[in-house]
């Protein structure tokens, strides 16, 4: 009897021990959810209610070094979509295609993912904007940006480069001084509802931007102009590969102008191949041919290994070891060490290189700036090719005497060039003459850098003269421009064969370097015709490219002509 009571009891008892011990549960669960994850979970709920936004600042402007706007802002516009409020993938994907100019079947993938935001094209103007627009589209929206935008198109655009989608810098100088031109981007967060929207006026802001600092440059848009126009000439002239120049400022190392042809406009980079976009004065290298005589003129000089009043017979043709050189024209009389380079012979100046010390003539060109880096402030520079003379065979040393045999930049040679005529002094290339915060303070300026002194002042002086006498007489006649003194050496280069010893048939590269006025030089410069169709001989069709330009500079710079300025002073 007794025990049917207990178990009667225990029966009665039983649901609220379950009821108990299941309240006992949930309020130990709640426990740990409410105390001990409180701050995983908040942060968690935090992370899907809030979303850190980036703001890109305004990159700053690029200008010449007269102010002259190279590279400017524009506003554009970034089209979005909110996945979650478009109710016919398919059909946005099919208006929208033709407009932005993309696959549908693209769009539409994008249409279809699961997230809040995507874009779907960046960087529209303002002309698409409206016709999207006018779909009056549910679910799609638009961002303004800003756009890069070179208002003068292809003029310096292998000085200025070219930024992507994101304004981030990737040729020139848009690359080399990305970290002063993209400003420090701004931050900040929104929160946003149940369902994925911003909540109005629910902004924090985390990191203010700061826009981008201006940059002014050594180039002078007129220069330039010039430049780019008489290569276009040159271009269609000789019906060449590509034609290209650089002038800089002698005393200070400052690049007025560097083109080539055919160039490319940044707007649109990206229709154009990777060689059109390259910048070849610094980026390539080439056999120079006899304007490197300059620089063996220089050791000769230097090393007085050389009497002026001497004469030295040129005959046609020369065999060393087992190569025979040929002179580019038949001399075949004795020739004093100025008429060899004003007539450029070869084997003249073979001869007489003879007589530096290999060691010597290594140490020399390495000392001149070949074989190593100008420093200029361009992205990619090559350095080229000058070998030490331990590997030397015996025909390098007069290979090397003509320009064969090594390998330099067009930068490389207008630098050394700059050296020889203005003292001896081998300045560092730049082309940014000004760093600006936005307000126009300049907050630092690039000078004038001297590397080293590379011959001596009585050494520069003579070069000067012996280069006047090429123009003058010699094979850069034609770079000769009415009432100036100019100066400069020519060079015609064949093009070696690719992998294999030996040089292509029919392919030249032709140049011409000078300087002017001799008297004071205010410009030095280079002009190369590669793979020319037809003539080939740098005097011939890259020397009067240099007088032309030369013709139509000097009087823009201030510089007068050098007669007149003798009846002036008299």
């Amino acid at each position: 009897m007794l025990n049917r009571e207990n178990s009667g009891r225990i029966h009665i008892y039983l649901p609220f021990l379950a009821i108990f011990f299941a309240f006992m549960v949930v309020e130990a669960r709640l426990y740990w959810l409410q105390i001990v994850q409180h701050a995983e979970f908040s942060e968690q709920a935090r992370g899907e209610q809030i979303r850190k936004i980036e703001v890109a600042p305004k990159r700053g402007t690029i200008y010449d070094r007269n102010l002259q706007k190279l590279a400017i802002n524009i506003p554009s516009y970034s089209l979005y979509a909110r996945p979650k409020k478009i109710s016919n993938p398919k059909q946005v994907a099919t208006l929208l295609a033709p407009l932005v100019k993309t696959k549908s079947s693209l769009l539409r993938n994008k249409l279809e993912q699961k997230q809040i935001f995507v874009w779907l094209k960046r960087k529209l103007p303002l002309s698409q904007k409206k016709q999207i627009e006018n779909l009056n589209l549910e679910g799609i929206g638009f961002v303004e940006e800003s756009n890069r935008f070179y208002p003068q198109k292809e003029l310096a655009s292998h000085v200025l480069g070219f930024v992507g989608v994101d304004n981030q810098g990737l040729a020139g100088v848009e690359f080399s001084y990305d970290n002063e031109l993209k400003g420090q981007r701004g931050h900040f967060w929104i929160r946003r509802d149940a369902l994925g929207y911003e909540i109005p006026f629910a902004r924090e802001i985390l990191q203010t931007l700061v826009p981008g600092k201006d940059l002014v440059l050594t180039i002078d848009s007129v220069i330039q102009s010039i430049v780019e126009e008489e290569l276009a000439i040159a271009l269609k002239e000789t019906q060449a590969k590509s034609v290209e120049a650089l002038f800089m400022d002698p005393h200070t190392g400052e690049i007025l102008a560097l083109s080539r042809r055919p160039s490319y406009d940044p707007n649109h980079y990206g229709d154009y191949p990777a060689s059109a976009q390259k910048n070849h004065l610094i980026q390539s290298i080439y056999e120079p041919g006899s304007t490197f005589k300059v620089a063996t003129a220089s050791v000769l000089l230097e090393e007085n290994l050389v009497d002026m009043k001497e004469r030295i017979f040129c005959e046609n043709t020369l065999r060393i070891a087992d190569h025979i050189f040929h002179d580019w024209k038949e001399f075949n009389t004795d020739l004093d060490f100025y008429t060899i380079v004003q007539h450029s012979s070869d084997i003249g100046m073979i001869k007489l290189a003879s007589r530096i010390n290999n060691d010597i003539f290594f140490q020399y060109i390495k000392h001149f700036g070949f074989g190593t880096r100008t420093g200029v402030d361009l992205p990619g520079e090559e350095k080229g090719i000058a070998r030490p003379s331990s590997s030397w065979s015996l025909t390098d040393p007069p290979c090397i005497a003509i320009g064969h045999g090594i390998a330099v930049t067009p930068l490389q040679m207008v630098t050394f060039l700059s050296a020889a005529i203005n003292g001896g002094k081998l300045l560092r290339p730049y082309v940014v003459r000004a760093i600006l915060e936005p307000g126009g303070r300049v907050i630092k300026k690039n000078n004038s850098h001297l590397v080293r002194t590379i011959i001596s002042d009585s050494t520069s002086s003579m070069l000067r003269e012996f280069l006047k006498g090429v123009v003058a007489g010699g094979t850069g006649e034609r770079a000769g421009v009415s009432g100036y003194f100019v100066g400069g050496k020519t060079g015609t280069a064949q093009i070696p064969l690719s992998g294999a010893r030996g040089y292509a048939e029919g392919r030249y590269i032709s140049s011409f370097m000078g300087f002017a006025p001799v008297g004071s030089p205010k410009v030095a410069g280079i002009v190369i015709i590669k793979e020319p169709t037809g003539a080939y001989w740098g005097g011939e069709i890259a020397a009067p490219v240099f007088g032309r330009i030369i013709r139509r500079a000097l009087p823009y710079m201030n510089v007068l002509p050098e007669d007149e300025k003798w009846v002036k002073v008299s």
